[in-house]
């Protein structure tokens, strides 16, 4: 048996119209047309779907019970267009985001409350990882984008800077050096200071700007991230040298933000996975982190 979706057109327009005229006029086609699609309906099914009641066709209660399937089918049918509509303008999907905390805890939470207005219906999956963990996440081809500051380039994914920075310090509000216009090694000689990591790059370049000066500083608490030193800062544990975006966000937490000197860059970038074609939710999302940089002079 191989009911055609023609011969279900037809049996949905006598079931709406109650006549063969009224439904050919509905489909647009001759009314012996319509009774040979019926006709090849009912031989196709093996018995009759209705019967003939002065001018109009009585649907027979097999034909009221096969009417609800096609109804149930059409609903189905309705809900692909629908979906397909929202993919094409990217309302539905699913991303998968991992970010490096300096990002991902300032930036892109902003880009994602906006986005999301406009994406309602989509699902993202957004996670904090190191730089390493996204790296490799991103050359398996396991994620649609990662944000990271720190230099890798692979053959299986592409990469794009987003924004170059420059480092600040941040101290608790009242810190005697608040007021500065710029900080320099020498001014933190002493000063209990927030590291990073020891396997990390910002910690060497840091490490590095200050015993080139031969500067000491008091190296009691290590840190993950820069929003962990922020938050340390503004309790007075200390001072660090951080990305601009995650100071930004401390500010009204009661710390102190200075310029730095050697400047030490940060080099914000996405990076995408070459070997998957590129969802259009995944360019949205990017091309909304871009729109709000720029917005904020943050881009280039």
């Amino acid at each position: 048996m191989m009911i055609t979706s023609r011969q279900l057109e037809a049996f949905r327009a006598i079931m709406a119209h109650g006549t063969v005229t009224a439904a050919a006029e509905r489909l647009g086609v001759s009314q012996p047309a319509v009774s040979k699609i019926l006709a090849g309906l009912e031989h196709e099914i093996g018995y009759p779907l209705f019967t003939r009641i002065k001018r109009r066709l009585a649907p027979t209660s097999e034909a009221r019970l096969l009417e609800q399937e096609v109804a149930r089918l059409y609903h189905s049918l309705e809900r692909v267009t629908e979906v397909a509509r929202e993919i094409r303008e990217r309302q539905i999907g699913d991303l998968l985001i991992y970010s490096t905390p300096a990002l991902g805890r300032s930036v892109l939470p902003d880009v994602m409350a906006t986005f999301m207005k406009r994406h309602a219906k989509a699902h993202i999956v957004f996670q904090v990882r190191s730089s390493t963990y996204i790296n490799q996440k991103m050359v398996d081809q396991q994620i649609d984008l990662g944000f990271s500051m720190m230099p890798f380039e692979h053959p299986a994914m592409v990469t794009e800077e987003l924004s170059r920075a420059a480092s600040v310090c941040v101290l608790p509000g009242g810190h005697r050096l608040a007021r500065r216009k710029v900080i320099r090694p020498v001014d933190l000689r002493g000063e209990r200071f927030l590291s990073f990591p020891l396997d990390g790059r910002m910690r060497h370049l840091i490490d590095a700007a200050f015993e080139q000066e031969r500067i000491e500083r008091q190296l009691q608490i290590d840190v993950y991230s820069s929003a962990d030193a922020c938050a340390l800062a503004a309790r007075g544990l200390g001072v660090s040298i951080v990305d601009p975006f995650t100071a930004r966000d401390y500010l009204d937490a009661g710390i102190a933000v200075v310029p730095f000197e050697p400047r030490i860059r940060y080099h914000f970038r996405a990076m995408r996975p070459r070997h998957r074609k590129p969802s259009r939710l995944a360019d949205a999302f990017l091309d909304a982190v871009k729109v709000h940089m720029k917005a904020k002079g943050w881009s280039g």
